[in-house]
């Protein structure tokens, strides 16, 4: 399934392209692993090499090329670290739940409606 978003999907397609499931799911798996005790640099740690990894693995593994979907996708998955309990932000104190909920709704609502798609070529 490739990620690319375009012209012609609608919203709830070019939604799901823009939340890193699978790097969601990596961060859910590892942060789950991590002892309590380790947790304020160990979650901080598996956060950034995951950050890091989004525009790789979207590029390589599924064929994204647009940097604006990269980008937006990167921030989405600190979105959703930070609506998923805090992770890093918690380990350093800056993790209001409120705050998460209101942030996780509206990029949720907001961004694929302001991401253009990628024009499609014309078909005879």
């Amino acid at each position: 399934m490739a990620r690319e978003i375009k012209e012609d999907q609608k919203y709830k397609d070019r939604l799901l392209k823009l939340i890193p499931s699978e790097i969601v799911a990596a961060y859910l798996v590892l942060s789950g692993i991590i002892p309590e005790g380790s947790a304020r640099w160990g979650t901080p740690i598996v956060s950034i090499v995951l950050l890091v990894l989004v525009p790789f693995y979207l590029w390589r593994m599924l064929d994204v090329r647009r940097t604006s979907q990269l980008i937006i996708t990167m921030i989405s998955f600190v979105v959703w670290v930070y609506s998923l309990g805090g992770g890093p932000f918690e380990a350093w104190e800056l993790y209001q739940p409120w705050i998460a909920s209101v942030i996780l709704v509206l990029w949720t609502l907001v961004i694929p409606l302001v991401v253009n798609p990628k024009p499609q070529p014309a078909t005879l």
